[in-house]
């Protein structure tokens, strides 16, 4: 078992430098692909919102504004019999 940890030990010291190499390649691409993702994401986060807003403003233009009438005079009669039942 010794002895084979010893074998380890002298292929990872003959090939380190080429290990170290393959490594930071991986790191890079690994940080290179998680700014992309970043960078797709606030992009289509930004693309979305600039979207909404210019349709929301094109459509108020022709839009046309309507007023609702409520009727409250049942409310208000329900609303003064339960205060003056607590009063």
């Amino acid at each position: 078992m010794s002895q084979e940890k010893v074998e380890k030990y002298k292929e990872y010291k003959k090939n380190r430098a080429k290990i170290l190499k393959r490594e930071k390649l991986l790191r890079r691409l690994e940080y290179s692909g998680i700014a992309l993702v970043c960078a797709v994401f606030i992009g289509w986060f930004c693309w979305s919102i600039y979207n909404s807003t210019t349709s929301s403003k094109s459509d108020t233009t022709s839009a046309t504004v309507t007023a609702t009438a409520i009727n409250f005079t049942d409310f208000d009669t329900y609303y003064s019999g339960l205060t003056n039942a607590y009063s």
